[in-house]
């Protein structure tokens, strides 16, 4: 019979809209818990043989829900949350907005309810916003009353009992948008209420929030709200110092305690028969009252202490693991921005040098126009004997001024003749052409031309490529072979050392940026 109760209920669950399931998760387990344990096992094999044959994501959320909330009113808060969670990461990966509030709020109920506040925060902003989007504005209003009624006793467990207050009018707000179970949600917001005017000392704010839960509650007195509404009209009469009715609540909320399963309303029934006791001086009642008080916060703590040790272990687990993922991550952005700032510092290089580049380009533009100007303007004949001696100073070769100036004369009708370009030009061979010694070539070359024959001859045949190039454009489809071949070098990579020493760029670079330079593509 206990069991085909059960099936009913668990049907019932199943296929329940969100108002219905909210009160109904309160109650059902609970009340199939307190009168059927010996069922219990067999509710759970049910609950797994559901999700085992689901075939959608949502009916196995359900399920595993279902389980959840068992093993939480069993007082088995690790595997509840285990159940909680799975359900959580399989609806979370669907649209079904309603399933994943519901999964969320239960969550953040059990996290308050073992004083772990971060988790808890956490959910209660994960299932307000999740409320905040559905559509069904019955179930939207259902989710909502629901969060922040649990952020109101989030806010009362940390003493901020102001606090506490706007978020229970905030739930009532909501609460007073749905159809159903309105008697029941009032009831506890109003019970809410009174706990926190007592809190601040406003007994008679306390006292009138107290009897409406209770004109609320008439439907549902053996429920825990009915418990906790008793346990606080007994304080509230025990300040006023009003013992018979203290007492006459105090009665009826210890029934309910001593029949649930709630050791929460449990401890706060023996608090309040402990002040009882304390002011009508009943020393022997008061011992056992502190006996079992002793063993039922033993309970909770000893519960709610392997709960947060097997968090914390499974969180050290995580922690080691997120930091050598942490350091691996790390070590990947280390290489990566060593990388990147290589990769810029290399690209500012590049553009720098590229800039360098530009004005070299366009200082040997300048040149070359300058020695073509100078050159056509030269006459031979100006060149003054006093200026050679002016500029003569100790002299290693004995020459007469005369022969130094012939010769000087004969370099520059030499530069305008392009023979430079012969292939087999040598020292020897152009100073048998100017009837006159290697020495006194090589020296008067080496005082006017401040270089050696060699590097003469080639920095004349680069500026003539030079010139040919800015000036005659078929100069530039060439291939550089040929253009080496065109002043007399031997191979083309000669060519490219003797032009990069000469101008500091090479011969396709300065291709290129005359190319950029004259609008060719």
């Amino acid at each position: 019979m206990k069991i085909k109760i059960f099936l009913l209920l668990l049907i019932v669950c199943i296929s329940a809209n969100a108002q219905d399931l909210a009160a109904y998760n309160k109650l059902y387990v609970k009340t199939y818990l307190e009168t059927a344990p010996v069922d219990f096992k067999k509710a759970l094999h049910i609950a797994d043989s559901l999700y085992k044959t689901s075939e959608t994501p949502t009916l196995q959320t359900r399920s595993l829900m279902l389980s959840a909330t068992l093993y939480r009113d069993a007082k088995d808060f690790k595997t509840a949350l285990w159940y909680a969670e799975k359900a959580e990461a399989i609806i979370e990966n669907t649209d079904n907005l309603n399933w994943k509030a519901r999964t969320s709020l239960f969550l953040t109920s059990q996290y308050r309810a073992l004083k772990l506040y971060g988790q808890a925060k956490k959910y209660a902003e994960k299932t307000l916003e999740t409320g905040q989007m559905i559509k069904d504005t019955l179930i939207g209003h259902n989710i909502q009353g629901l969060i922040f009624q649990e952020m109101a006793g989030f806010e009362q467990d940390r003493k901020r009992y102001r606090k506490s207050i706007q978020y229970v009018y905030r739930s009532q707000f909501h609460f007073n948008n749905i159809i159903k179970d309105k008697d029941f949600f009032a009831a506890d917001n109003e019970q809410i209420l009174g706990s926190n005017f007592y809190h601040l000392k406003n007994m008679e704010a306390s006292l009138l929030h107290y009897k409406k839960a209770l004109e609320f509650a008439r439907n549902i007195p053996q429920s825990k709200v009915m418990g906790k509404i008793y346990d606080g009209l007994a304080n509230i009469y025990l300040e006023k110092n009003d013992l018979v009715k203290a007492k006459n609540y105090l009665d009826l909320a210890q029934k309910l305690a001593d029949k649930g399963e709630s050791f929460g309303l449990k401890n706060d029934v023996y608090n309040t028969i402990e002040k009882y006791y304390l002011k009508t001086r009943n020393i022997e009642k008061l011992k056992d009252v502190e006996l079992k008080q002793d063993t039922i916060e033993e309970k909770i703590t000893t519960e709610t202490r392997q709960f947060i040790d097997q968090a914390y272990a499974n969180l050290d687990k995580k922690i080691v693991k997120a930091e050598k993922k942490s350091i691996y991550k790390s070590y990947i952005i280390l290489v990566t921005g060593f990388f990147v700032i290589l990769f810029l510092l290399l690209y500012i290089r590049s553009k720098v040098q590229q800039q360098k580049n530009l004005v070299k380009f366009k200082e040997i533009l300048r040149r070359s126009g300058e020695n073509s100007r100078l050159a056509d303007s030269i006459d031979i004949k100006e060149i003054k004997i006093e200026e050679l001696q002016a500029e003569r100073h100790v002299t290693p070769v004995l020459m007469t001024l005369e022969t130094e100036e012939k010769l000087l004369s004969k370099l520059n009708k030499f530069e305008k003749s392009n023979l430079f370009n012969n292939k087999n030009i040598s020292l020897p061979l152009l100073a048998g052409r100017f009837e006159t010694n290697t020495k006194y070539l090589s020296y008067v070359i080496n005082k006017h031309k401040e270089k050696d024959f060699n590097n003469y001859i080639n920095e004349l045949r680069i500026n003539y490529i030079i010139e040919k190039l800015k000036n005659e454009p078929q100069y530039r489809n060439y291939k550089i072979a040929s253009l080496a071949d065109e002043v007399g070098f031997s191979s083309h990579s000669k060519f490219t050392t003797v032009f990069k020493k000469v101008t500091s760029l090479s011969p396709s670079l300065f291709l290129k940026y005359l190319q950029e330079e004259t609008g060719e593509e």
